[in-house]
């Protein structure tokens, strides 16, 4: 499994690349130099999935790794979070009031990603009250503690806010912790009550409101780098990793059925997952399970007792050639990191030419707009910058 050939189309370009990259006198993936890092940034999405929604739940995941991409634009590097509450699936069950914790806040987007994407979508009818689902998201969520963090949420949905116990005691919650809620009421039906109760979350946290339609505006970008040669360097970066330790078969397969789902959502979204995984926000990130970013946080290789759980080429190497074998692993990555670099530099060139072109449907009233508009505002106020 990780013993497979490099592609020799893909590092035959690398060879080229880093040679290029080296006679210019340019930083090369293995000399890149210490990034400055900035503040902690929370982000929370609490997501109505209940039956008068539906088609909320696809139109979230289709951005979900464009959003990704945005917040590594991000000016210094931010100290990342993402976490997810979802409401009104009954499988979610009455004793939890169908609310449900998808994922806590978490610098490992793959691990945040993966249990929302199991979600079925399909329109299930699904009881709940906002002020149920507005508590465990304030609540139970294990927001930053530093007082100078940002803290966002984004209530996505439709529906009563003030319908059981209500959502103003955890409003004011949201308050004393510094959580800035954005409304985003789906325009699924319209009832003006409903929605000036969800202005109200927004505006008593310093928040704003949006109507939302489900339906994208159509764009379609052109592609000013190989798409062929990302999605390749893309197939081959997976071979790089090494899993190890009890639970790293299913992170390891965990990552391999994230990119097929995103191949299941068409082009860009694939390549737009496949951008994200040469970013700072996560390269690095697994190395609970993957024993090369392990070693590159100079943990060292220490799996040996770990060995039984890794992939059984690996069982009876000796622990010299071991070493020697994860550190040409590790080369060999970064060679398919600096590739994707490469192509994603093509691709921010471009759309800084295109930057007003792109502008509605970067910052559009759309899903995916105002939650690239409120992030990017929200961090400039911080200090952060966005490199496009």
């Amino acid at each position: 499994m990780f013993n497979q050939p490099i592609s020799k189309t893909v590092r035959a370009f690398a060879c080229v690349f880093l040679s290029i990259v080296l006679f210019t006198g340019f930083s090369t993936a293995t000399e890149l130099p210490e990034k400055p890092y900035g503040g902690a940034i929370d982000i929370v999405f609490v997501v109505d999935i209940s039956g008068s929604t539906g088609g909320i739940l696809s139109a979230v995941r289709s951005k979900f790794w464009e959003i990704q991409n945005e917040v590594s634009r991000l000016d210094p590097e931010p100290e990342y979070r993402i976490g997810i509450v979802c409401m009104g699936r009954p499988s979610f069950k009455k004793e939890n009031n169908y609310v449900q914790i998808i994922s806590d806040l978490t610098d490992d987007i793959d691990a945040a990603a993966y249990p929302f994407f199991q979600i079925k979508d399909v329109t299930a009818p699904g009881n709940y009250f906002m002020g149920h689902a507005l508590d465990v998201a304030v609540n139970d969520i294990s927001w930053s503690e530093d007082p100078n963090a940002i803290k966002l949420m984004y209530l996505v949905g439709n529906g009563k806010p003030s319908a059981g116990p209500g959502f103003r005691k955890p409003v004011e919650d949201a308050k004393e912790k510094g959580i800035i809620i954005n409304s985003l009421y789906f325009l699924t039906y319209s009832n003006p009550s409903e929605q000036a109760e969800w202005k109200s979350i927004a505006e008593n946290t310093g928040g704003e409101f949006f109507l939302i339609g489900l339906k994208e505006p159509a764009i379609v970008i052109e592609k000013p780098y190989d798409g062929a040669m990302l999605r390749e360097a893309n197939h081959m970066i997976n071979t790089t990793y090494v899993y190890y330790g009890q639970g790293g078969l299913e992170r390891y397969e965990m990552q391999a059925e994230l990119d097929e789902e995103a191949e299941l959502q068409g082009e860009n979204q694939v390549e737009a997952r496949t951008f994200f995984k040469a970013t700072q926000l996560y390269q690095g990130k697994n190395h609970s399970w993957d024993l090369i970013d392990l070693s590159n946080m100079g943990l060292g290789t220490a799996a040996k007792e770990n060995r039984k759980f890794m992939d059984e080429v690996y069982h009876e190497m000796p622990m010299n050639e071991f070493v020697q074998r994860i550190s040409e692993i590790g080369f060999e990555r970064k060679e398919y990191i600096t590739i994707i670099k490469m192509l994603s530099t093509q691709r921010e060139q471009f759309l800084k030419e295109k930057r007003e072109k792109m502008k509605n449907y970067r910052f559009g009233k759309t899903f995916f707009g105002v939650v690239n508009r409120t992030i990017s505002e929200t961090a400039e106020r911080y200090g952060y910058t966005l490199t496009y």
